[in-house]
């Protein structure tokens, strides 16, 4: 009976010595997003939750809730924590899914530091993930969660041990890339968040990444207003692919993208872009409503950078950001796969750089 009663009071004391902290709380942070709202948590009563999205509307994919690369992040000394996440309702593709994220601590990452959705079909119901984080060595470190590409994820919070100290967490680069495009940007089809090549591409550059790649995108004049809204220090876009796929007419992309950058250049006349014309294609893949050569559309990029005669445009030719090669493809062979995602970020980062 005294054992007993000894454990039952042991385990009091060890539900007891953790705490509860909410994502509004102010010992947490958050960078490298759109657009972040505090809503109240479906899990837990009287406490709120955050929740990203890009502010496009993503055609019913539900792609603007999924938030590549945005960071929950915090310091502490805590001896070890778990981070608590909800994955939501938000994402509705039929087609596409990648729930999977990662966490750095001071800046370093491990394979095992990875964390996806236990439900792994594409249609799923929402769920609450618990990630536990155990630091390799005591004393003061930085966390940085890095929410996946292809799922809506918000943060409900992180429970800690009641004697943990906390710090402000070290600061995010101060520029920003505003990265725009389908879903080559979106990340598609990249193994988890850090293969994609806005992600790899930023950290090369040492910027936050606010990435507004939207699958199924196709060129807009409106998204020069709203990719200007982010007010980024550096802009990139990447568009054209699926014009190409859908058989638009390259006067129609071409009016389109005058009509982006000057929406861009009412807001922000100067910020630096860059502009990279659709990658190269395997033969193998041509749908059938692509009835134009797609360097046609990589022709009008060219001319409208070419009459602009803007001094803060650089022109990055696709075709050469990846080896002509399928094995650097997916099957579906518009998007690059992990090493085809990294050979390009390789190259881009090369090319910003001149």
């Amino acid at each position: 009976m005294k054992l007993q009663i000894l454990l039952s009071m042991l385990l009091c004391t060890a539900a007891s010595a953790n705490t509860f902290i909410p994502a509004d709380d102010t010992r947490l942070a958050f960078s490298d997003f759109a657009r972040i709202t505090f809503i109240d948590s479906p899990v837990s009563a009287g406490k709120k939750m955050a929740r990203f999205d890009r502010i496009a509307d993503s055609g019913g994919k539900g792609y603007q809730w999924d938030n590549p690369g945005a960071r929950f992040r915090f310091r502490t000394d805590a001896s070890s924590l778990t981070v608590h996440l909800y994955y939501n309702e938000k994402h509705i593709s039929t087609s596409a899914r990648n729930p999977g994220g990662r966490y750095f601590i001071d800046g370093k990452s491990d394979n095992a530091w990875r964390f996806t959705s236990v439900q792994r079909k594409t249609l799923r119901t929402p769920e609450t993930l618990i990630v536990p984080v155990v630091p390799r060595t005591p004393g003061m470190h930085d966390y940085d969660i890095i929410l996946p590409y292809g799922d809506s994820v918000d943060v409900l919070g992180i429970t800690a041990g009641d004697n943990a100290r906390f710090e402000t967490p070290a600061p995010r680069p101060a520029k920003r890339l505003i990265a725009y495009g389908d879903s080559i940007t979106h990340g598609f089809t990249a193994s988890e968040i850090t293969g994609s090549y806005a992600f790899i591409f930023a950290q090369k550059m040492n910027w936050q990444i606010v990435n507004m790649g939207i699958g199924g995108r196709g060129s807009s004049a409106d998204d020069g207003t709203l990719i200007a809204s982010q007010n980024g220090d550096v802009v990139s876009i990447l568009i054209g692919v699926n014009d190409w796929q859908g058989g638009r007419p390259v006067a129609s992309f071409k009016a389109n993208m005058e009509g982006f950058i000057r929406n861009l250049r009412k807001q922000q006349p100067s910020v630096p872009l860059i502009v990279i014309t659709p990658l190269w294609v395997p033969a193998s893949w041509k749908p059938k409503s692509a009835t134009i050569d797609l360097e046609e559309y990589r022709k009008a990029l060219r001319e409208i950078v070419a009459a602009g005669s803007d001094a803060n445009i650089r022109l990055v030719e696709g075709p050469a950001l990846i080896d002509h090669d399928e094995k650097y493809f997916d099957k579906v062979a518009v998007h690059p796969n992990d090493k085809g995602f990294a050979m390009m970020a390789e190259r881009l980062a090369a090319a910003a750089q001149k």
